[in-house]
């Protein structure tokens, strides 16, 4: 590695260690990453926010953390026993996540609560909220019988519910139960997932599954002005093997007594409940297309003229 013009056996090795703590009440901050910039090199905090690594001098090193904003500092050899501050990010603690009693602040929730905004289904190339979703939070599993549009889904929260029964998250749309297969992905506001026991306490033994919360746009502004949005897609299906249809009658009775023939080791008695088959009857239908079709002198065994 270098860092500038200075090669990599001329760069000085210095050794770092510090504590890594909340600036809003001075808590360790656990699981915080101290990296180099640039690169997967570094450590992460200990439960104290403790942590140690050695770096060349000079190297600039970052300090992040979900929620926090990043800290950044150039390492010298005088860094020993550090004491870094990092901020809640004003950001993070101002989102507005939709739960069961109403909408809360990041910065006040307890519970175990995902969220995503109408940005996760802009722009994907399907019609249906359902599939949108699958993959866009972490630990809601989507389960879709087939690729049907209208088809509905099993949700399940956190993996594997009960041996044999199963179990299905409750889905709520604006507060009614109802299939997001059948919603707008246009519509959608927001999607809140559920995850612990303070669901059930407020919805029932209906939400032990966990519960989905889906918010649909509020269309109070749309007296005041128009808007027109339009997406598509085109997607075009071709078959990548196309069988070789039988149209011949001849052939396909010749076809059909020597299959019968090879497995069997007998000559069939009939080709359907109607029709006897013998080997005359098969040499007379072959005369009867060579006296159809003159300029037919041969039918060879493949079914080619």
């Amino acid at each position: 590695m270098v860092l500038g013009t200075v090669p990599a056996f001329a760069q000085t090795i210095i050794r770092l260690e510090g504590k890594v703590l909340d600036s809003t009440n001075g808590e360790p901050v656990i699981g915080a990453s101290v990296l180099i910039k640039g690169t997967t090199d570094g450590t992460v905090t200990d439960l104290d926010g403790d942590f140690s690594l050695s770096v060349p001098e000079g190297s600039i090193m970052n300090v992040s953390c979900i929620g926090y904003e990043v800290y950044e500092w150039r390492a010298e050899k005088e860094d020993r026993s550090m004491v870094i501050s990092i901020k809640p990010s004003a950001e993070f603690l101002e989102d507005v996540v939709v739960v069961a009693y109403g909408s809360v602040k990041k910065a006040n929730l307890s519970g175990a609560v995902d969220q995503v905004s109408e940005e996760t289904f802009r722009g994907r190339p399907t019609a249906n909220a359902t599939q949108m979703l699958m993959g866009a939070i972490p630990n809601l599993n989507i389960n879709i019988e087939n690729g049907k549009p209208g088809q509905s889904a099993d949700y399940n929260v956190r993996g594997t519910t009960s041996i044999g029964s199963g179990g299905s998250a409750l889905v709520l749309i604006d507060g009614v139960e109802g299939d997001p297969a059948m919603l707008n992905p246009n519509d959608i506001e927001s999607v809140s997932v559920l995850k612990d026991a303070a669901s059930a306490a407020i919805y029932g033994s209906r939400a032990t599954f966990g519960v989905v919360l889906i918010t649909t746009k509020n269309p109070e502004n749309s007296k005041e002005k128009f808007s027109l949005t339009y997406s598509g897609n085109l997607s075009v299906l071709q078959p990548t093997n196309i069988p070789d249809i039988i149209d011949d009658g001849y052939v396909y009775s010749r076809l059909f007594y020597e299959a019968y023939t090879n497995y069997n080791k007998t000559s069939p008695t009939g080709i359907n409940k109607s029709q006897p088959f013998s080997v005359s009857w098969m040499d007379d239908f072959r005369l009867r297309k060579l006296a159809r079709n003159p300029r037919t002198t041969t039918l060879e065994s493949d079914g080619t003229h």
